[in-house]
């Protein structure tokens, strides 16, 4: 399996009414806290090629799973921690006590996305470089 990192590509940005996703997470359990439309200047779309990759990324996607739109971005999921270390004068990465959060995402005002995906790979430090896969994902139209 080759992977690889995701970086995103060079945009242009597109100004659209777009929805403010409000997601709270403890351990692996994610909720959709709450939706908000803004009108926001995005980012275009983010591609991906053929592949797996590495990384965190969002999409909205339509009632045939095709993607709509999409953001890579760096994991807002915080698991581990960078703090110094008093024996080799320099920093280290420890294990969240309790990995629990929230964090927002911007998505498109489109009324055929009807999911909003997020895919990560594993949230372990030992394992950042793995493929990420579909971490979690939310159904738009539901209330």
């Amino acid at each position: 399996m080759e992977s690889r990192g995701c970086a995103a590509q060079e945009v242009t940005p597109m100004s659209v009414e777009a929805i403010r996703c409000r997601i709270t997470y403890e351990g692996q359990d994610f909720w959709l806290a709450s939706q908000e439309r803004v009108e926001m200047t995005l980012p275009s779309s983010d591609e991906l090629g053929e592949g797996e990759y590495s990384g965190f990324w969002y999409e909205t996607r339509d009632t045939d799973d095709q993607v709509l739109y999409r953001q890579v971005i760096g994991t807002p999921i915080r698991y581990d921690y960078e703090v110094s270390d008093v024996d080799t004068d320099g920093f280290v990465r420890v294990p969240a006590d309790v990995v629990a959060g929230d964090f927002a995402v911007l998505v498109p005002a489109d009324l055929n996305a009807r999911f909003l995906v997020l895919n990560s790979s594993p949230l372990a430090t030992e394992s950042e470089a793995e493929a990420a896969t579909e971490l979690v994902r939310f159904d738009l139209w539901s209330e």
